[in-house]
């Protein structure tokens, strides 16, 4: 059972900006905890949210993000992203205590990118672009930040150097 399919609530959005809040990180482990003990024994494979990446591409569908004039899209996605992953990390660990025999994936949006020639250039842009995806797969699957990520993603202005 999908938790979250770019389905965040109107009033939540109107409320709070989407995702860029951590807010929505309290509401949604609310939401999940009441879906989950409401299956318990039911359902036991669980996505915390679909396509969790997609939020860097459609920001409103996958996080229900509008910007304003002067806002930086760049920090407010990933913020939200990871409230999102900050989020899905909770609710994993409270599946497990509502039902032991739970378990919790992640689904990625799109796939990989293919070198446009066997250019070392081309191969290291290639690379560069799948990790801007993958590393909310790495996330989840190992419960922190990859060092890529770490060396990519500028904490102060949450944007990636390359």
């Amino acid at each position: 059972m999908t938790l979250e399919h770019f389905d965040v609530p109107v009033s939540l959005i109107k409320r709070y900006g989407g995702w860029r809040d951590r807010h929505l990180v309290d509401a949604y482990v609310r939401y999940a905890q009441t879906v989950m003990t409401a299956y318990k024994g039911l359902v036991n494979y669980w996505l915390t949210f679909n396509e969790i990446n997609i939020l860097i591409h459609s920001p409103f569908v996958g996080g229900g993000l509008i910007f304003k004039e002067g806002d930086n899209k760049k920090q407010l996605m990933y913020q939200a992203a990871h409230h999102q992953l900050v989020a899905s990390s909770l609710v994993t660990k409270i599946a497990h205590d509502i039902d032991s025999e739970n378990q919790v994936g992640c689904m990625l949006a799109g796939g990989m990118h293919y070198p446009y020639s066997c250019r070392p250039e081309d191969y290291k842009e290639t690379i560069d672009s799948d990790r801007k995806n993958y590393f909310f797969i790495d996330v989840q699957a190992r419960g922190y930040y990859p060092n890529y990520a770490k060396k990519c993603l500028n904490v102060k202005r949450l944007s990636w150097k390359y």
